[in-house]
């Protein structure tokens, strides 16, 4: 049976103008399978007519693994044991080398992504040892975020 756990971004996050900058990364253990079952990136902006931000969900093979705050993973479900995976958050420099395997836009006042993947079609899933599932954010004005990733490892 799969456990479940939460990498999320720990409060606010500032996107500076034009900047994409990767929010929170859940990077696959030795020998495990990690699967996105649940995304959520919400914004905090007020002007009703600014530019969409754009949210978009990468593999990232660690090649680089760019500057961070690590980030413990909390256990949301299934049998207890520990993560064989690790997670990061608030990235200061890019980890490398993304492929984008999803893009949206939102609207920076207030708007935000919520996405739930049914069993069985999950939103993504990371196979390779050490590599990871990354969200990374770009706004085209300043502004903060916030947001999780739901990951089942099993």
């Amino acid at each position: 049976m799969s456990s479940r756990y939460t990498v999320e971004t720990n409060g606010d996050i500032a996107l500076s103008a034009a900047t994409a900058k990767t929010i929170m990364n859940a990077i696959n253990g030795s020998n495990s399978v990690t699967r996105l079952i649940e995304l959520g990136v919400f914004a905090d902006g007020t002007t009703a007519n600014a530019e969409p931000l754009t949210i978009e969900l990468c593999k990232s093979t660690q090649a680089g693994a760019g500057s961070n705050t690590g980030h413990t993973m909390a256990q949301s479900g299934g049998p207890t044991r520990t993560a064989q995976g690790t997670a990061a958050r608030n990235y200061t420099a890019e980890p490398t080398v993304l492929t984008v395997i999803k893009r949206w836009l939102i609207h920076p006042a207030g708007g935000g992504l919520l996405l739930q993947g049914p069993q069985g079609r999950e939103i993504a899933e990371q196979i390779a040892s050490a590599q990871g599932l990354a969200v990374r954010c770009t706004a085209p004005a300043g502004v903060n975020v916030q947001g999780y990733m739901e990951v089942e490892e099993g």
